[in-house]
């Protein structure tokens, strides 16, 4: 099967990982294909800076067909980014994760397969999948045990890649990102964090103990590591874990963003975490690296960019 010859897709490229994405892909000469839902492109901010440097398309991959799209202009590399992103809101809202993640998947794999077979499709997947860490280093090949609907539809999802390699020969990967993080990030730990802190700079409460460990990876890793697997990975329908190798507590990545802010809060904690929500993430990147990826931008140096952004956003400064 031939490779598609068309310009790079993003889908998902509203928003926080996708909109970097599509950045990178511009400062690298293309016109990349931008595909988000209506109500994103309405909302985002986050590409006004870059009108007229990719094609945005209004699309909802759950509910229409991408075959159009992808006939006509026969993407070179699909970077699936769109989905549902939060374990909360999955078990509150199952039914509604796995349409955005398992069936927009399914759908836009069905489209490739008809229309632009030639095409590479990469799935920014989930760490959710593994479930509870062990406190060593997930591999790809450890046992998937996920524990909320979010960490399913995600791994239905790769299962869907992964067939369509086997029986169709698309040439496809899956990504599992371990927390990603930097400028434009508007969820999960580091962004409730310094918001927490910005409302309350004397007390701020923490989920948990504060001893859940994770891997967070600065956003222009996670790009890096996309790039990389698009040119160098195999596509047979494999793995890759995302991560950058520098595990920290959430205490101790709390006191980080605290210095950064210029705050001394108490901490006060929960003592528990919510549902599907595991202890300890931390990614073997030995695959990953095989192909090239290095982190570029550490845990350090990323928080400190990270929070300049954000006092930057909510002061207007």
């Amino acid at each position: 099967m031939s490779a598609a010859d068309g310009p790079p897709l993003v889908t998902g490229a509203a928003g926080f990982i996708g909109s970097h994405l599509v950045d990178a892909l511009i400062d690298g000469g293309a016109r990349p294909i931008a595909i988000d839902l209506p109500s994103a492109w309405a909302t985002s901010r986050n590409l006004d800076g870059r009108a007229g440097r990719f094609e945005p398309i209004a699309l909802d991959l759950a509910a229409e067909s991408a075959v159009g799209v992808l006939a006509e202009r026969r993407p070179s590399t699909i970077f699936h980014l769109s989905g549902h992103a939060s374990v909360p809101a999955s078990v509150r809202e199952p039914l509604r994760d796995y349409e955005m993640n398992a069936r927009s998947t399914l759908h836009l794999l069905e489209a490739v397969h008809q229309s632009s077979p030639g095409s590479s499709v990469l799935l920014t997947s989930s760490a959710a999948v593994y479930g509870e860490g062990r406190g060593v280093p997930f591999r790809e090949d450890d046992p998937v045990r996920p524990m909320a609907p979010y960490a399913v539809s995600k791994l239905a999802a790769e299962g869907y890649l992964a067939l369509y390699a086997r029986i169709y020969g698309l040439r496809t990967a899956s990504l599992r990102l371990f927390p990603t993080f930097g400028p434009r990030v508007r969820s999960h730990v580091i962004y409730d964090l310094m918001r927490k802190i910005r409302d309350n700079p004397r007390e701020i409460v923490i989920e948990g103990d504060g001893r859940q460990v994770r891997d967070f990876v600065y956003v222009s890793n996670t790009v890096h590591a996309l790039t990389r697997v698009a040119a160098a990975g195999e596509l047979r329908g494999e793995v890759y874990n995302v991560g950058a190798g520098e595990p920290v507590t959430i205490t101790r990545l709390a006191e980080m963003i605290c210095d950064r802010m210029r705050a001394s809060p108490r901490f006060t904690y929960t003592g528990a975490v919510a549902p599907g929500v595991s202890v300890s993430w931390m990614a073997d990147t030995t695959r990953l690296a095989a192909l090239g990826y290095a982190p570029q931008v550490g845990l350090a140096d990323g928080l400190t960019r990270t929070v300049e952004w954000f006092e930057t956003v909510t002061t207007g400064r």
